[in-house]
């Protein structure tokens, strides 16, 4: 996968009188940020007697399997959770939001094949508000620390467009609101999480957020990319040569990619 980096202006851009000279100078302000595929997948299997034990219309207490189906496609969520919050990337795991928007971004030489870590790409870096808040409510500290990155992370008109943090400090949040708490559901997609707003930004919890975080995402900066022809795709059942057993495989190709770290923060 490629995300389009546009990291520093077209200088030929510039305000000037009206008979001067445009200059019509190449510009090279593109590069690419370049993430691997990764394979998320998994198996199905039943048995022969318990398919047989299945059979009949009337007789069967259920579909065995679909109810399989479901069940592997359930923990394929669950498993895409976890990818997605991973806090010790290995290397057959997906890009993560805590690698990609890192606590240390100064340090990273490797995030889409580009090193943040070198002075000429300082742009390759994203926002980070590291002083701890120990009382949220006390001072306003809490708001205090959010107003702080977000404004860190917003460029003219580029910045976060959501807030991902745990259940205590959406809790925490809730509380500094008093009654001013708004509920609303995002526009796009079913989900329908539960989420407060911060900024016009819908503020929601993940479970799988790591203790303490909180992330301002820009979504127009980060996406999660799947093959057409691996997208929670499922091979048909074979059966077994060795066992009385049929199998089938699930599986997606994915990764999380980055275009605008700039506008992400942590």
């Amino acid at each position: 996968f490629t995300e389009p980096v546009f990291f520093q202006q077209n200088n030929t851009f510039a305000a000037r009188g009206r008979l001067d000279a445009i200059p019509l100078t190449m510009q090279d302000n593109l590069t690419r940020a370049n993430y691997d595929v990764k394979i998320i997948d998994g198996a199905i299997v039943l048995s022969d007697l318990d398919v047989a034990m299945n059979a009949g219309d009337r007789e069967k207490l259920i579909d065995l399997a679909e109810e399989k189906k479901m069940e592997a496609e359930i923990t394929m969520t669950e498993i895409m959770g976890d990818q997605v919050f991973n806090t010790a990337v290995g290397a057959n795991d997906i890009d993560s939001i805590p690698r990609l928007i890192s606590e240390t971004p100064t340090a990273d030489s490797d995030i889409g094949g580009i090193d943040s870590s070198a002075s000429a790409q300082t742009y390759w870096r994203n926002q980070v508000y590291a002083t701890a808040v120990t009382a949220f409510g006390t001072a306003q500290a809490g708001i205090n620390a959010m107003d702080t990155l977000l404004n860190l992370c917003t460029f003219g008109k580029q910045g976060p467009t959501i807030i991902i943090t745990t259940k205590a400090i959406f809790t925490l949040y809730q509380l500094a609101l008093t009654a001013n708490v708004r509920y609303s559901k995002l526009e796009d997609g079913d989900a329908g999480f539960k989420n407060l707003l911060y900024a016009t930004l819908p503020l929601m919890f993940d479970d799988n957020c790591p203790t303490g975080d909180l992330f301002m995402i820009d979504t127009n900066g980060i996406r999660l990319k799947i093959l057409a022809q691996g997208n929670m795709k499922s091979t048909s059942f074979e059966h077994s040569h060795t066992q009385l057993v049929e199998s089938m495989l699930m599986y997606v190709f994915c990764n999380l990619t980055m275009g605008s770290r700039r506008t992400q923060g942590k």
